[in-house]
């Protein structure tokens, strides 16, 4: 079905002439699909609708004419004939005739919009009607016929796209379920009759055997997404014995430079630089100078020349040179025209993706700064951690000691203890993965020893309006502005393959100077214009500009998805950036709160009236607050690096949302 929709496509006008020409001649060969299929095409705007409904008028009349002559030539014969093949439908033919007579432009209209063979036409010159009469009557019908169908298709050719893919997959289903009727039929040895009880009971289960199968057509499976080059890097050098201080923007300056992203980027904008020369180039004029000096000698045996003393058998030997220059031009070529501006806007959005890229790159870069940060600070708190828990196990120690606590309380802050430096272990080990996803990100050399110099605290901005947020968005985002630039781009290389259409005018011209020696040499020349007229190309253009406007419909919903999945992005920032604003105030008054219950849990242990469960307690609610403040501080940092990414500042304005030297 996809196979024939596209050939449709291809020679719209040519299958509509068969098959409304096969159908009126009285093959079995339906037309108004195509008929519905043309007024969708013209919708679409790939076929004129005028030229389609005068094609199929042509073919109805080529058709009826000649079943009309028929029909003079034979008369009553012909009308005997009929009755003998077909008895059921005498009295229809009678009546047919009689109406002729009566209503001669009513019988041939619906007798065009009846099923099967036309006999109004034949019924028409027996009846004794005029031929001029019948091509006026007939041009009538044909054109109510066929132009009605083709308005059909017209203004409904959207449900009738989803009706054609929806048929391809009942159709396919049909076909399976039919294959497997008929083996059924074959095993079970049925006669006919016996299968055509069975039937209504075999094709059902065959449908729901079969339609998971046949509807599974229409959906391929999701490819998985190719692997994102912004992670990697190719390393800056070889390391340093120092340590190097890293600040935030020494670490996206080199991530500018050494990113894996960013570098492919930059080379992708190149080779779309070179593109756009390539296709300047065929506008330009292509001078070529030449400089060659001859020596040979030639036996005119090869060329079959037979010996004669006035003809020497051997030329030469002999010499000469050559300095030649040649220059062509186009002069005009609407098709190199607009694939070089095609390729000049291409090359506008490959820097607009270039820039698009530093800004995702700057934001991968922040992250990662943001997540050693993090992780250093867990690892400070964590330490807290461990020192109070180490006090609180040498007072119950010392407590147990002097036997005025029990061995339970020692054996449990004992515990409490061993449980802190295991999550200070794992928090070293988050930091030192942090530190190299980090080095990965921007080229450090490899094995090079760093230190974040920027800690990053937590700090409130002064955020714009979501209206304002969205506005200057569309204006900063360079992959919004990408996706336009290539809209246009597809734009220009449809003009380009409908251009192809037109003439092309060039000129061409060479000199060249010739001589046995450049003293005793003569100039040669010679020069040539050109007008190149496509007449008929196989339907090499008409392919050009299919994929063109296929291509143009896929960037056009590309931008639109653009424009969708910016307004997402810049609404879903602020809402983090809000909401991670309220846990760091959440979180800061929860540190605090616990610091406080710690230090009376401590007192109310020292004084004899709790034990060290209390305690630990206490201790454990504090970790838990302190992790909490500090993934929201990491949250918050995020949201307002995220918000200058949604807004497309991200590169040149990071400072001003995250602070750093």
């Amino acid at each position: 079905m996809n196979y024939a929709t596209h050939y449709f496509m291809t020679h719209a006008i040519v299958v509509l002439f068969v098959c409304v020409l096969a159908e009126q001649s009285g093959l079995p060969i339906p037309s108004v699909p195509v008929l519905l299929a043309a007024g969708s095409q013209a919708s679409a705007g790939r076929v004129s609708p005028i030229f389609s409904i005068a094609v199929a008028l042509v073919a109805c009349l080529t058709a009826d004419s000649f079943w009309y002559q028929v029909g003079r030539r034979r008369r009553a014969k012909l009308l005997q004939e009929s009755a003998q093949i077909a008895p059921p439908s005498r009295s229809w033919i009678s009546r047919t005739i009689a109406a002729c007579g009566r209503h001669q432009a009513g019988a041939l209209l619906l007798a065009t919009f009846l099923p099967g063979p036309n006999l109004a036409s034949p019924l028409a010159g027996i009846s004794g009607l005029t031929r001029s009469h019948f091509l006026i009557f007939d041009s009538m019908a044909s054109f109510v016929w066929a132009g009605g169908y083709i308005a059909v298709g017209y203004f409904f050719s959207k449900q009738l796209q989803r009706a054609t893919a929806y048929g391809s997959h009942l159709g396919m289903t049909l076909l399976l379920a039919l294959f497997v009727a008929l083996v059924l039929a074959k095993v079970l040895r049925c006669r006919w009759s016996r299968w055509s009880r069975h039937a209504p009971v075999l094709v059902p289960v065959a449908l729901l055997c079969f339609a998971p199968l046949a509807a599974a057509q229409g959906y391929s499976a999701g490819g998985g997404a190719a692997s994102s080059s912004i992670a990697g890097s190719v390393p800056s050098g070889p390391a340093t014995n120092g340590l190097l201080r890293l600040t935030l923007r020494d670490a996206i300056n080199m991530a500018l430079r050494y990113n894996l992203g960013a570098i492919e980027s930059g080379e992708n904008a190149q080779t779309a630089r070179g593109q756009r020369l390539i296709a300047l180039s065929y506008l330009l004029p292509q001078v070529s100078a030449g400089l060659s000096e001859t020596v040979g000698q030639t036996s005119l045996a090869t060329f079959g020349v037979k010996n004669s003393p006035f003809v020497p058998n051997i030329l030469g030997p002999y010499a000469y040179g050559k300095v030649d220059a040649s220059l062509s031009q186009t002069l005009f070529s609407l098709e190199s025209i607009q694939r070089f501006r095609s390729a000049r806007t291409a090359e506008h959005a490959a820097q607009l993706s270039y820039q698009d890229i530093l800004d995702v790159v700057t934001l991968t870069v922040g992250n990662a700064y943001l997540q050693v940060i993090e992780t250093s600070s867990r690892i400070e708190a964590q330490q807290a951690q461990v020192r109070n828990a180490l006090a609180l196990y040498d007072q119950a120690l010392e407590e147990f000691q002097a036997g005025t606590s029990p061995r339970i309380d020692a054996t449990r802050t004992e515990v409490q203890l061993h449980t802190e430096e295991y999550n200070l272990s794992v928090a070293r080990n988050n930091f030192a993965i942090a530190q190299l996803t980090l080095a990965r990100a921007i080229g450090l050399p490899l094995g090079q020893a760093f230190e974040i110099a920027d800690q990053l605290p937590y700090s409130d901005i002064h955020t714009p309006t979501v209206e304002d947020a969205l506005q200057t968005a569309y204006k900063s985002r360079s992959d919004f502005r990408e996706t336009v630039d290539s809209q246009k781009a597809a734009q220009q290389t449809l003009s380009a393959a409908k251009g192809e259409r037109y003439p092309v005018v060039a000129m061409k011209g060479d000199y060249s100077d010739v001589g046995t020696t450049f003293g005793q040499s003569h100039g040669n020349f010679d020069f040539q214009a050109d007008v190149s007229v496509p007449l008929f190309t196989g339907g090499r253009i008409k392919g050009d500009i299919t994929q063109a406007e296929a291509a143009l419909r896929q960037r056009k919903a590309e931008a639109e998805n653009a424009r969708g999945q910016l307004d997402y992005d810049v609404r879903t920032a602020f809402l983090n950036l809000n909401a991670a604003k309220e846990q760091v105030d959440v979180a800061q008054k929860n540190v605090a709160l616990a610091n406080e219950n710690l230090a009376h849990s401590r007192d109310r242990f020292t004084s004899g009236v709790t034990d060290s469960v209390e305690v630990v307690q206490s201790e454990q609610s504090l970790a838990s607050a302190n992790d909490q403040y500090i993934t929201s501080v990491y949250n918050h940092n995020l949201a307002k690096l995220t918000l200058a990414r949604a807004i497309g500042v991200a590169r040149t304005s990071y400072s001003q949302y995250l602070g750093g030297k």
